[in-house]
């Protein structure tokens, strides 16, 4: 059986706010005076697909941070950036 070569992020949350995914870019804006130094994410990604580093630890978002999803079939590949603004 074929494995799956979707390496994809379907879905980006931080908090209550969803993020806007533009390619292998993900955007999210934030109020003034926010603290984005510690945000958990909840990421929806590809059917068996797994994501690196682990979205869901506490990350440090004053700069961009990249994250590489890798397909079930283990070669495919995406890289993403998050970019949090406030």
């Amino acid at each position: 059986m074929k494995k799956n070569n979707e390496a994809n992020i379907l879905q980006w949350k931080l908090g209550d706010k969803s993020a806007t995914i533009t390619g292998t870019d993900i955007k999210i804006t934030f109020p003034f005076g926010t603290d984005i130094t510690k945000l958990k994410a909840v990421a929806t990604i590809s059917p068996k697909a797994s994501i690196s580093p682990d979205p869901s630890k506490d990350r440090d978002y004053t700069s961009d941070v990249k994250f590489t999803v890798t397909a079930e079939d283990g070669t495919t590949k995406n890289i993403y950036t998050v970019t949090v603004e406030v």
